[in-house]
């Protein structure tokens, strides 16, 4: 995988992915050229026990664009600058314009409840240059390209002190607020264990000091023997729609041996888990 880094006007950061060695002459461009200040703060939600994002500066993000604008495409000639250089490369992550957790967080406001500096990270990761595609369309290995780009912002990410969770996502559609349609997730980095999770890794932790064995193995192991929900069993991942699934749709993905996160996957891991996500965004 071939990695560039830029700057862009506003001083957002930029990388550019590729399969195939980047031209170094490309520039990074942005849709305003103005020094980016976002700040958001976080507020405790005494019943719930969690903390709440707060980052005003979001209602003013772009919002469903005409189709003859579109910011996450390439740059074109006479047109207005979009976040995306025009030249021959696969995938793109920058730093989102409207975050929700920066960095650069500061000076929470004094409220009735305890209030944070929103510190974090959230960034947008461009799947493909083709605005037409989607995700599941990808051929293989520049879904695995994508996987190598996600693996590679969590060891970047999960290596600041100021990090304790990298939730790599993607959201489809405008009924979950999709705002702009080229195909595109994001990356959101935490300065906490989000609550789901959290709950989630005390019940593998009781489950392992138990059994001596991982829950989610287990649950890989048990549906895969019944094979009633089994959608994809391929020889290092599997997807099946769990037993105890909340939503029509809802499907699982794992490895079906224990392995950290998407950085400690090796070479036939990945393409097995590219193979997985490809399945089930087909069907």
């Amino acid at each position: 995988m071939f990695t560039r880094a830029l700057t862009k006007p506003d001083g957002r950061r930029l990388l550019l992915y590729s399969r195939r060695p980047i031209d170094e002459r490309l520039v990074a461009p942005s849709p305003s050229p103005e020094p980016a200040f976002p700040n958001a703060h976080l507020r405790w939600h005494p019943l719930r026990g969690e903390w709440i994002a707060c980052a005003a500066h979001r209602q003013h993000r772009t919002f469903l664009p005409p189709p003859e604008y579109n910011p996450l495409g390439p740059t074109t000639a006479g047109a207005p600058p979009t976040e995306l250089p025009d030249g021959d490369y696969d995938a793109a992550v920058f730093e989102n314009l409207f975050p929700m957790l920066t960095m650069e967080a500061r000076d929470p406001p004094s409220l009735g409840v305890a209030t944070l500096p929103a510190v974090g990270v959230c960034e947008v990761v461009v799947f493909t240059r083709d605005a037409a595609s989607s995700l599941g369309a990808l051929p293989l290995d520049h879904i695995e390209l994508l996987i190598e780009v996600w693996a590679d912002r969590y060891r970047t990410l999960g290596a600041s002190a100021a990090i304790q969770y990298v939730f790599p996502f993607e959201n489809r559609g405008v009924e979950v607020g999709v705002t702009l349609h080229h195909p595109h997730g994001q990356i959101y980095a935490y300065p906490f264990v989000p609550p789901i999770a959290a709950r989630e890794l005390a019940q593998q932790r009781a489950y392992l000091g138990e059994h001596g064995r991982g829950l989610l193995e287990a649950m890989v192991d048990a549906e895969l023997e019944s094979g009633a929900r089994v959608v994809y069993a391929g020889p290092r991942t599997a997807a099946f729609v769990p037993v105890c699934a909340r939503y029509p749709y809802e499907v699982w993905i794992a490895t079906r041996s224990a392995v950290a996160s998407v950085a400690d996957l090796d070479d036939e891991g990945r393409a097995d888990f590219a193979r997985a996500l490809k399945t089930v965004l087909l069907k």
